[in-house]
């Protein structure tokens, strides 16, 4: 095994080799997606305390969360998900467990060289503990329950709950906590790196606005730019009086045609700013991603009272923006995409944005998950819904369709589903197929005549033995007579007349896979729009209990958007892609996950998964199954699947943000 010394900033915390880590010249390089690396010593992780770690990584580097792994030995291990090092250092608290032996870390998802440190090991204060308390008092209390009565992975997992989020309100202190006090070095070889062109239009604003562009620009680590400045603007900058901007080549006044075609363009407005490092971010980015041809960032926005509110993004989903535009100004684009005019006119610059994401392939557009602008109250498109999208409503479904409902009595839920179906339904074209698990109860077998006797499209199918959800499902789907299959269960109530043709829309398209649906509470309260991964250590529902007039991150409560997952209480798939993939795992997932694994397993094979929020409906029993102290023993075998086979996309949802918490159902910080 090879070992690294100790890293001369962190002398107290050295980490060594563990796991598909190779040591060259000093520097750690991972070997495989999932490196591993072991921390030399133990004293400060006393067994049972709350500890504060606070970790690095480089600047240039995607911020991904790493894996915090407590070894254990005969009783295997305890993973935890730490907060990304959004800002270039993260910060995790929580409780080292019993019977520690050896703390591991995988601080990367990607191979070749890597930089990561731990910067401290501390034990909280009960002034920390305290208002972390007052913050979640629900939680803290299902935490000491849980531990009281020997509940110790019920305790824990309430406990990141408790330590897992800080207030978006925090977000100057929660960026400062986490900034890197050293300059970050070059990982590629800026001299030969491109030229950046700006573009600024000042039609809004003045020499104090103007002059604040400018200087973030001047205050970039990486120099290779210009500045084009026309006449009005140039001599805006000249009444600011600062020598630099007038005796500095950099800022000129015409754009030549032919000239910036393998320049990177950024087209910003009078008091747009740029933080320091962020030309060199975009520049360390493109170098690793030759493909793609516009990049885009995080930003923050700079309210009338001079308050900071991140902007945190998903990585590119172009149904989601072409719904709730998200790029804004942060972001650049390559040069050759454009000509001349459609730089300098004003009326081809105000529709440039759009036609150049409309036109680029998903592949060729990127995003740094950094907060690299800060730009005066809201950008163009930032919170607009786009009305075309809204009013949107597909025909009707070229194919029949087969909706599966598997159910083991409870009549009284059952009826109500089908009674939404066959009474709110546009779409007549569909069948219905009931897969029956054992049912026993009078009333069930009643429900069952009465709608064979009313429906010629209701058939009811039987499938006996131990409940196996993914077994159900798969045998339903080879007696579906439809092209299109909706999963649906037994406690859910249709609301939207139209959707089916809605999920149809997008489920008929060559590149989506699986299309979910809006699902509320029965007191309309959220319960889901789409599935993030790592939530709550696995997978869970970000928005989830917010009210249902509620927009949401980036309105995804209520326009069509990518998700990594949706849930199969309402799941519409073509019947040849979910073939084409092996259905549902039944023999790893049985009854949980399963649904999450089937859309990620299209992921695999190009099929995306859209969560389409125009389409609502009721979902009765999982109201009663939220929060409160969930037994972990249960499904443990198939969270612990699960996560050995999707342990990458855990830990790095692109539909999510690395800023922001897994332990919290609204944004907040992570």
């Amino acid at each position: 095994m090879l070992e690294r010394p100790s890293a001369p900033s962190s002398p107290l915390w050295p980490l060594e080799t563990a796991h598909d880590v190779a040591v060259e010249n000093g520097d750690f390089r991972a070997t495989s997606s999932e490196p591993w690396l072991r921390l030399q010593r133990e004293e400060g992780l006393k067994q049972g305390s709350i500890v504060r770690i606070r970790y690095s990584t480089h600047y240039f580097d995607d911020p991904v969360r790493p894996i915090l792994r407590f070894q254990l030995g005969e009783l295997g291990f305890q993973d935890h998900l730490m907060p990304a090092a959004y800002e270039g250092a993260g910060v995790w608290v929580g409780r080292v467990p019993n019977g520690l032996t050896e703390t591991w870390i995988s601080p990367t998802t990607r191979t070749g060289p890597f930089d990561f440190r731990i910067e401290s090991v501390e034990t909280i204060s009960w002034r920390f503990w305290l208002a972390k308390a007052l913050a979640s008092p629900r939680r803290m209390f299902y935490a000491i329950s849980a531990r009281l009565v020997g509940l110790d992975a019920e305790a824990d997992l309430n406990l990141r709950w408790v330590f897992g989020a800080e207030p978006m309100e925090t977000f100057a202190s929660w960026m400062e906590e986490r900034r890197l006090r050293a300059i970050p070095r070059p990982l590629t070889d800026w001299a030969s790196g491109p030229r950046i062109t700006f573009l600024i239009g000042a039609e809004e604003g003045g020499a104090s606005t103007l002059g604040a562009s400018c200087r973030s620009i001047l205050s970039q680590s990486y120099s290779n730019w210009r500045v084009i400045l026309p006449k009005r603007e140039k001599a805006l900058v000249a009444a600011t009086k600062l020598e630099p901007w007038e005796n500095d080549p950099r800022f000129s006044e015409r754009l030549d045609a032919g000239g910036f075609s393998q320049d990177l363009i950024c087209l910003l407005q009078a008091g747009d700013e740029l933080r320091p490092h962020a030309l060199a971010c975009f520049v360390e980015h493109f170098e690793r991603h030759p493909e793609q041809t516009v990049v885009y960032a995080d930003d923050i926005s700079l309210g009338a009272s001079g308050r900071e509110t991140p902007r945190f993004k998903p990585d590119w989903s172009p149904i989601w923006h072409d719904s709730s535009p998200y790029v804004g100004r942060a972001a650049l684009f390559s040069g050759k995409l454009v000509d001349l005019q459609a730089l300098t006119a004003d009326a081809a610059r105000s529709v440039l944005w759009p036609q150049l994401l409309s036109q680029a392939a998903i592949d060729q557009v990127g995003h740094i998950r950094r907060a690299l602008f800060r730009l005066p109250e809201k950008p163009v498109s930032e919170s607009t819904v786009s009305p075309r999208r809204m009013a949107e409503i597909a025909s009707g479904p070229e194919g029949r369709v087969s909706v599966v409902i598997p159910t083991r009595d409870r009549a009284d839920l059952l009826e109500k589903c089908l009674r939404s179906i066959v009474d709110v339904s546009a779409c007549r074209d569909f069948e219905i197929l009931v897969v029956d698990n054992d049912s026993a109860e009078e009333a069930t077998r009643a429900l069952f005549q009465q709608f064979s006797a009313r429906y010629e499209r209701f058939r009811v199918v039987k499938r006996p033995g131990p409940f196996n959800f993914s077994a159900i499902c798969n045998d339903a789907v080879a007696d579906a007579t439809g092209d299109f299959v909706i999963f649906l269960n037994n406690d859910t109530e249709i609301v939207t007349p139209d959707w089916i043709e809605k999920l149809f829309s997008f489920a008929r398209r060559p590149d989506i896979g699986a299309v979910g649906a809006r699902l509320l509470f029965p007191d309309r309260r959220l319960q889901h729009v789409g599935i993030t991964l790592g939530m709550g250590g696995v997978a869970g529902h970000f928005g989830a209990r917010q009210a249902a007039d509620t927009s949401g991150w980036w309105n995804a409560n209520i326009v069509p958007h990518e998700t990594s997952a949706v849930t199969a209480a309402c799941l519409m798939v073509e019947k040849t892609k979910f073939v084409a993939v092996g259905g549902f795992d039944s023999v790893h997932l049985p009854v949980d996950l399963n649904d999450v694994d089937l859309c990620l397993r299209l992921g695999e094979r190009g099929w995306r998964t859209i969560c389409d929020s125009r389409v609502e409906l009721i979902h009765h029993e999982s109201a009663s199954r939220g929060g409160g102290l969930r037994l972990q023993r249960v499904y443990q075998q198939e969270r612990t699947c699960f996560l050995e086979r999707w342990r990458g996309m855990v830990r790095d949802d692109p539909c999510f943000n690395p800023g922001l918490s897994l332990y919290a159902y609204d944004p907040q910080l992570g």
